[in-house]
């Protein structure tokens, strides 16, 4: 699966700033729910993930977007933390959990593995590949 993984980290970042994080309007693949969410204003949505944060007691970092696929990951990381500490209250961080990435996570990440996969760039396709089916599994548990 990854045995197209560039030959050093110095080509695997350069690879990250051309698909991420360069390019006018945009990236080629933004990191950002905002940037998929059509039918939203970007407001909105980063309000509404910093809201989420919030109300779990987390403030993300003053350059760190609400809306970025690496702070949502990381607030979805310390929630699964939370649950596999012994948190009393396990059922509902996974209900949080749960209705977050529906909420969230996706309504773009599967567009975005649809973007990768088109754009040729087989390790992050893979790893978007996987976080797709991730999304995907989270939103259809009961």
């Amino acid at each position: 699966m990854f045995d197209d993984t560039p030959a050093s980290l110095e080509e695997l970042r350069a690879i990250y700033i051309d698909e991420f994080e360069a390019g006018l309007p945009h990236p080629k693949c933004p990191l950002l729910e905002g940037f998929y969410l059509l039918n939203r204003p970007a407001g909105e949505v980063v309000l509404e993930n910093k809201l989420y944060f919030k109300h779990f007691g987390l403030e993300p970092h003053s350059k760190a977007s609400p809306d970025h696929l690496l702070t949502q990951l990381e607030f979805l990381s310390w929630l699964d933390h939370c649950i596999d500490s012994g948190n009393q209250d396990a059922e509902s961080l996974e209900r949080a959990r749960r209705e977050y990435v529906v909420r969230h996570l996706a309504h773009w990440v599967p567009k975005a593995a649809q973007a990768m996969a088109g754009r040729g760039v087989p390790c992050y396709a893979s790893v978007f590949a996987m976080l797709a089916e991730y999304v995907q599994a989270v939103g259809t548990e009961s």
